[in-house]
């Protein structure tokens, strides 16, 4: 039997190596008062790209394979291990020589004896082929989200003036001759409808339902997050005739989220700023990293919103609601998704607006 610890407090560490001796991944168990490895299987190497000897000998070495970017997200979470001593989640890149960086996700459980925990069990996969499919998946969901808006306001404004030159032509035939050009423009008027109709059913199932979805946060940076999604907006930008900016506080902003659902609250935001936005408005998206959360700004040199609407405007089916400069619908069910869809990623939002002077959206997220 391979025990370690004094002879009152004696640890059993048999079963750890015949479960590590068998796991497909790397799997560990680690002494939090010593700060050192008492057992990591053999898994471990084609992961990590090093020696067990090496680590078991410098444990602190491990650090310099940790990507540069997540290594104080790293050093943080262990700190946390250490004061805490409770179950840890969280996931981080380690560099690997000569090819591309590899995703970590790393499991760690206390092993608690006599009412103290000196001990930690863990296991740690390679996660790198599950986030390439997050990240392409995420690619097609904020290219598609943005590209529906785009195309809602690219293709309801045309229709809409189809719509009304059918309605002027057929007021200017004279009345009393119910021709069959007047047929044909009360056809062309229906048609122009029902695709108009049909545009905005389309958009907005789309937000309701994936919003209903149960959240899967990553830990992601909320810049290229964002920039993804502006990315849609600028190609697009002489047509929809604003500007859009985006500025951030660092170059890597990095938040647990889910980008699928959150990027929609983001899509939906930058949507109404362009309803309200006169043409050749600008569209400034801003991330601030804090202390302990990020701030994500987006504001507008619109019309704004009258102060009577400010209490009601996440509200569900708010009298809020009003149609956009050129006539966009609005069934108010937007911004009272939004806010839930921050509320579930344990944020707020909040707003400042002015008539005639724009409006400032406000996400507030721990980090």
């Amino acid at each position: 039997m391979h025990t370690i610890g004094s002879a009152k407090n004696k640890f059993d560490l048999t079963a750890f190596q015949l479960i590590g001796d068998q796991y497909d991944g790397v799997f560990f168990v680690y002494d939090l008062d010593d700060r050192k490895f008492i057992y990591l299987n053999e898994a471990f190497e084609p992961v990590w790209k090093r020696r067990v000897d090496e680590v078991m000998e410098h444990p602190a070495s491990l650090l310099d394979s940790i990507h540069p970017e997540d290594r104080d997200h790293v050093v943080k979470n262990y700190e946390k291990l250490q004061a805490e001593r409770l179950k840890l989640r969280m996931q981080f890149r380690v560099v690997w020589p000569y090819t591309t960086d590899r995703w970590i996700r790393l499991k760690v459980y206390p092993l608690a004896q006599n009412g103290q925990t000196s001990w930690v069990a863990g296991m740690a996969e390679d996660d790198s082929s599950r986030m390439k499919n997050i990240f392409n998946m995420q690619k097609i969901n904020a290219r598609k989200d943005s590209m529906l808006e785009i195309l809602s306001h690219d293709l309801r404004g045309p229709i809409g003036i189809v719509q009304g030159l059918a309605a002027a032509i057929e007021e200017d035939l004279p009345k009393s001759d119910v021709s069959q050009s007047q047929r044909h423009l009360q056809i062309i008027q229906q048609i122009c409808q029902r695709n108009i109709d049909l545009i905005r059913d389309l958009v907005h199932q789309e937000f309701l339902e994936s919003s209903e979805v149960e959240l899967s946060r990553e830990r992601l940076d909320l810049v290229w997050e964002i920039n993804k999604v502006i990315a849609q907006y600028r190609n697009a930008q002489e047509s929809l005739s604003k500007v859009f900016e985006l500025t951030s506080s660092q170059e890597q902003v990095y938040c647990k989220i889910d980008s699928m659902k959150f990027m929609q609250v983001i899509n939906n935001l930058i949507s109404n700023a362009i309803k309200f936005t006169p043409d050749g408005g600008i569209i400034r998206i801003h991330v601030e990293k804090k202390r302990s959360e990020v701030l994500i700004t987006v504001r507008d040199n619109g019309i704004g919103i009258p102060e009577k609407h400010h209490p009601y405007l996440f509200d569900k089916f708010t009298e809020a609601r009003r149609p956009g400069l050129k006539g966009e619908e609005s069934v108010g069910l937007g911004r009272s998704i939004i806010k839930n869809i921050v509320e579930m990623h344990k944020g707020k939002i909040w707003f400042k607006s002015e008539v005639n002077k724009g409006s400032s959206f406000f996400i507030q997220l721990p980090i």
